[in-house]
């Protein structure tokens, strides 16, 4: 169909524009390709299990944890935080922490992974990160989530996407520096990005990457872990679990179909990848996934 507007443009006669895409084309593209995946939403009740008893530990993953009850603290460098009911904290990924739990509680817990490349997340390059207070967050608006019968339809879930772009939009320092720093130090391995949603399976190998990049596989694997902090491998088996884990939750393949497709050599191979990246059996994974639907 057409696209055409009929509207009268006397109708708009007094509007100011404050911004148009056609004036900030950079700052519409930029942003458009940051992207935020949601990876699993989690109400749970916790105790002295969460401590950490004084190892520093952390997730891939970025969470925002809204607390409803209980003392609990993290503890990052120096500096300890109180996690205190009502309100609301952003715990970045790859970012060691202590945990302390001084009584039962229940939270409630998104965790999320954002990307502008391909399985590269630009918060890992804000150097700053750290676990911080977002706010006070209204109990009666995620109460819901913790009911038993709660649908987890469309529309919830974007609801949900919405409100982390928005706290996220709040915590974060201004973007523009460091998101186009990530993206310049990284444009030099677009090419590899590229060729890696291109070709991605078990069977694709460093030498090809190294050829792509015009250098031989010891001098890219030390460029590319150099920039990245990760191994061109590393790299390669977190994109391939990416897939693996939207083929088990998001399609009814069964494993050996799934293996096929992501070329491994057989369904074995292929579930004991996955077992060894997510701690889970495909055939277990799936379960736990549909049981909590």
């Amino acid at each position: 169909m057409r696209q055409k507007d009929t509207t009268n443009p006397i109708a708009h006669q007094r509007a100011q524009a404050i911004f148009k895409e056609s004036g900030a084309s950079r700052t519409f593209e930029v942003a458009k390709g940051f992207r935020i995946h949601l990876c699993g939403l989690y109400d749970a009740e916790v105790g002295p299990e969460w401590n950490s008893d004084g190892r520093y530990e952390c997730d891939y993953l970025h969470h925002i944890d809204f607390v409803f009850s209980g003392q609990r603290q993290v503890v990052h460098g120096s500096r300890v935080l109180d996690l205190k009911p009502g309100m609301a904290y952003f715990l970045p990924g790859k970012t060691p922490l202590q945990r302390r739990c001084r009584t039962r509680g229940r939270v409630l817990f998104i965790k999320f992974r954002c990307e502008w490349f391909p399985g590269v997340d630009p918060l890992l390059d804000w150097a700053e990160r750290v676990p911080m207070l977002i706010g006070a967050f209204d109990k009666q608006e995620w109460q819901p989530w913790l009911s038993e019968n709660r649908k987890v339809d469309i529309n919830a879930i974007l609801k949900l996407h919405s409100q982390v772009e928005n706290y996220l939009a709040t915590i974060l320092p201004p973007m523009d520096d460091f998101l186009s720093r990530h993206i310049e130090k990284h444009t030099r391995f677009a090419k590899i990005f590229k060729i890696v949603e291109e070709k991605l399976g078990a069977d694709l190998r460093i030498s090809t990457l190294a050829k792509t990049h015009g250098t031989n596989p010891h001098a890219f694997s030390m460029a590319f872990s150099n920039c990245m902090q990760m191994t061109p491998k590393e790299y390669l088996n977190q994109r391939l679990n990416q897939e693996a884990t939207q083929l088990m939750t998001g399609t009814d393949m069964n494993i050996k179909e799934i293996a096929y497709q992501l070329r491994f050599s057989d369904e074995f191979y292929f579930s004991r990848f996955f077992n060894k990246m997510n701690g889970l059996s495909p055939s277990q994974y799936r379960a736990l996934f549909r049981a909590e639907k």
